[in-house]
């Protein structure tokens, strides 16, 4: 009898291939058990690992017992040997035979266990990814229900952008697409995706949580402009959370992605049980998308208030709830940063788990305490849930751009904006951020950009009309500029976004600059700023003091209520103290705001700040402490240039300081 015969029998007579057997079983299940139970109880990640690797650690020690001991109705104890009589010899050859098999199924096991892990995460973080757009759903049904398709139209997105495998371009570039007469393939070409999701929501009565909703999606493949997956959907409102969810998983098979089990939870989830709540979720969101206007925020704020209070246990609802409370804050609309913490600690009571939750977390740290750091580790752990989500992305750049870690900021927000490529505000801080670091032909770049992207924007021309002067000074080309902008807006409003232009071009456009009023949409304090200086160019003293005034008033009531009142309005009230010959007040305004915000925590802002005050310095006679902040300036990435101090008329009075000539041919 050869000995491998000899060893199976013997295991088979120990019963450790049972055991063997036995223990895979148990141990699969045990994993399965743990892979559901260990998100749902919010344990880290790590356990995971550490339960297979016990199991698997487990498995030898188990065979070898199996091996030495045999349970008896008597008890336990030691397996006889191989055989009555049979030489030490052949036992001791058996033992170690079954000694190495045991040590070779433990390291198939543990290898192939690794290599299987090694071979999801490789997926996972894959960048050969389908790359989708969910376009706007159409309203089929009344008007007043457009926030609604919008609304069913981001929960989908919200759902596909979960998935692994899927790339999946964020709300604002396919909002840019709503009601489109461009071809799928122009869309997918400007996108850079392969397949398109659009469809058609209808609903019988118009905000009524009883109505029947009806939706009809369809999967287009770009390449070809094939309908690759449609359905319809006609349900209940109280069913349209499954419709969601079951849209998100048809596309999922579609695309041929296979869905992991956390996954088919996500999608699976019913954010609240009270459709009337998830109303007014939704009509929140609807104004949330318009929130740079205060009017919108506010809006937003209430309706996702009355959303919570309508369902205590709606844990999205709470985290755009303080998202919108501590925008507000930062915005200066509100002195309430408490309200917005508390709502936070709600949503991380009933979902800390939520992606949303994170954001929320990450928006109170960076928008509301200020607390850079936290919010990079909160924004940082969104993004390896969500690689592909752009707001966390642009949020991470803009951060860094505050740690002054600008090369790290230009990745962030250069990924940002290749998933999200016609978003306004990530394409404007590439634009800038490019701009701070003096890479000026490609920060023109993204400004046409911009401008291709809204056309009917001032700031936009002013932002490009400002970086050629920074670039090389070219007065004539910037001109055309602020000309060519006429064709879409009033070039005059153009000029209020950047106070070198005013300088610069205020006299070719006095006409447009003396109708300019608060119905242009200004902010007051920028109107007032704006007529006091230009009435100050023309030597109208009478006029120019009175508007400094007002603005002087207006900007007073604003700074102290947030934070964000140092970003945009403690330079602009210590200008508007050197307009009134207030001197002392002017400088100690301007070291005011860059005390509290030193470059060492804020390199944006405080080279901002630092930036304000060297123009104070000017204006009120200061020439030695101006030429001071340039020197700085001049070498950290910042909003001064020598091309643009060669040509600004505020540096004017400098030119004849011994140092201003020697200060620019160093850096030039």
């Amino acid at each position: 009898m050869s000995r491998f015969t000899r060893l199976l029998r013997e295991l088979e007579r120990r019963r450790v291939v049972r055991v063997a057997a036995v223990y895979a079983v148990v141990a699969f299940v045990v994993w399965q058990a743990a892979d559901i139970a260990f998100p749902a109880l919010r344990l880290p990640e790590w356990t995971l690992t550490l339960v297979v690797a016990l199991t698997l650690l487990g498995f030898p020690i188990a065979l070898v017992l199996a091996w030495a001991f045999d349970v008896t109705p008597s008890g336990v104890k030691r397996t006889e040997p191989v055989a009555e009589g049979a030489p030490a010899r052949e036992q001791s050859s058996t033992l170690v035979t079954a000694a190495w098999l045991t040590l070779f199924a433990v390291v198939v096991v543990a290898v192939g266990w690794i290599v299987l892990a090694r071979g999801q995460r490789q997926a996972l973080e894959s960048g050969d990814q389908q790359k989708l757009v969910v376009l706007p759903f159409e309203n089929l049904g009344a008007p007043e229900d457009e926030y609604f398709a919008d609304g069913l139209t981001d929960e989908i997105t919200a759902r596909l952008a979960d998935l692994h495998g899927l790339e999946v371009k964020s709300r604002q570039s396919a909002y840019a697409y709503k009601d489109s007469e461009l071809t799928a393939q122009q869309i997918g070409a400007e996108l850079d995706v392969a397949y398109i999701l659009e469809g058609t929501v209808q609903r019988e009565r118009p905000g009524d949580p009883a109505s029947r909703v009806r939706v009809i999606p369809q999967l287009i493949r770009v390449a070809d402009d094939a309908h690759v997956w449609a359905d319809t959907y006609d349900d209940e409102m109280s069913e349209i959370f499954r419709v969601q969810s079951e849209i998100a998983e048809q596309v999922a098979q579609a695309l041929d992605i296979t869905l992991l089990e956390p996954e088919r939870r996500s999608l699976r989830r019913r954010p609240t049980q009270n459709l009337e709540a998830y109303e007014y979720y939704l009509r929140g969101n609807e104004s949330w998308r318009q929130s740079f206007w205060p009017v919108a925020a506010r809006a937003a704020a209430d309706a996702y208030a009355r959303a919570v209070e309508l369902d205590p246990d709606f844990a999205v609802a709470y985290a755009a709830l303080s998202r919108a409370r501590v925008w507000l804050h930062f915005r200066g609309l509100s002195t309430d940063l408490s309200s917005a913490l508390a709502a936070l600690d709600e949503a991380t009571r009933l979902g800390p788990e939520l992606v949303e939750t994170q954001m929320a977390r990450g928006y109170y740290h960076y928008y509301g305490d200020q607390d850079y750091g936290r919010a990079l580790e909160v924004f940082r752990a969104a993004l390896r849930r969500q690689p592909n989500n752009a707001e966390a992305l642009g949020i991470v750049g803009a951060i860094h751009r505050r740690q002054g870690v600008w090369d790290e900021a230009i990745a962030s927000v250069e990924r940002a904006v290749e998933l999200d490529p016609r978003s306004q505000l990530l394409v404007a801080m590439l634009a800038r951020t490019y701009e701070w670091m003096r890479r000026y032909r490609e920060a023109e770049r993204h400004w046409d950009r911009l401008i291709a992207i809204e056309p009917r924007n001032p700031s936009f021309y002013a932002a490009k009309a400002n970086n050629i002067l920074l670039d090389d000074g070219d007065i004539k080309r910037a001109r055309g500029v602020v000309r060519d902008a006429s064709s879409q807006v009033d070039p005059a409003s153009v000029l209020v976004f950047v106070r070198v232009l005013l300088r610069l071009f205020g006299d070719e456009y006095a006409a447009g600059l003396d109708r300019l009023s608060l119905g242009h949409g200004l902010d007051t304090a920028r109107y007032f700023l704006t007529k006091a200086q230009f009435n100050a160019q023309r030597n109208q003293i009478g006029s120019a003091r009175a508007y400094y005034d007002s603005a002087r008033a207006a900007l007073e009531g604003i700074v102290g209520q947030g934070p964000a009142a140092y970003g945009r309005s403690a330079g602009d009230l210590a200008v508007a103290y050197a307009g009134l010959g207030r001197a002392e007040e002017a400088a100690q305004a301007a070291r005011r705001a860059v005390e509290r915000y030193p470059v060492s925590v804020d390199a944006l802002r405080g080279v901002d700040l630092i930036a304000d005050l060297a123009e104070v310095y000017a204006m009120i006679g200061d020439y030695d402490a101006a030429i001071e902040q340039l020197e700085y300036l001049l070498t950290v990435p910042s909003p001064i240039s020598v091309s643009l101090l060669r040509v600004d008329p505020l540096w004017d009075p400098l030119r004849d300081h011994p140092r201003f000539d020697a200060l620019l041919e160093e850096h030039e």
